[in-house]
């Protein structure tokens, strides 16, 4: 939508959902491509006299495959997915709602306060930082990633596909392996317990 065929209200509107996005420090590409009718080198100058002359972050943009590094990134991941869907009005499956990653993000951030990325340490806790998030949700929305219902945990589980883990739960791939290890724990302070036994015999 072109700027001049805009009124005043649809403009205003458009600065204040940039100044919400670049609060939360999403990627300023991010902001163009989502808010057309604001230049990117204006959003680039709203970035930075919002965060007191901070330059945008640069680089390669996140990709969804890339973010988890380790698999008990897949539970937060999952969480922040079902955050989503759950604030969404919408199908995230066919469009992106904006208010409710928003949402989503805001309260995820809240219950884990130090996770961000420039708050370090961080490493598990994922996504790192807003534009994590966002390219979670549009994964769901264009197919690269679905939230699914396990009926081994009842809860909902995010697959990434094309990721390094295989699209099963990885909730019940963590517990299975936890409790192998206690099994194995268990079996070695036995077998201990036995050898010194017998070295008292």
């Amino acid at each position: 939508m072109i700027a001049e065929a805009m009124s005043y209200e649809e403009r205003l509107r458009n600065y204040q959902l940039a100044t919400e996005l670049l609060k939360r420090k999403l990627r300023t590409s991010y902001v163009s491509q989502l808010i057309k009718s604001i230049s990117l080198s204006e959003i680039r100058d709203m970035h930075r006299a919002i965060h007191q002359g901070e330059s945008p972050s640069s680089g390669l943009l996140p990709a969804i495959e890339a973010i988890p590094q380790v698999r008990e990134s897949m539970l937060y991941l999952s969480l922040f997915a079902s955050l989503y869907r759950h604030a969404s009005q919408a199908d995230i499956k066919t469009e992106m709602d904006v208010p409710a990653i928003m949402v989503a993000w805001d309260f995820f951030c809240g219950t884990f306060p130090n996770h961000i990325r420039e708050r370090r340490p961080y490493g598990k806790v994922r996504p790192a930082n807003f534009s994590e998030a966002w390219v979670v949700a549009q994964a769901l929305k264009i197919g690269l990633a679905d939230l699914h219902y396990c009926r081994g945990c009842h809860g909902d589980t995010l697959v990434i596909y094309n990721s390094k883990f295989p699209p099963s739960c990885q909730i019940c791939v963590l517990d299975s392996l936890r409790k192998r290890h206690s099994a194995q724990d268990c079996d070695l302070t036995q077998k201990l317990s036995l050898q010194r036994l017998g070295n008292c015999i």
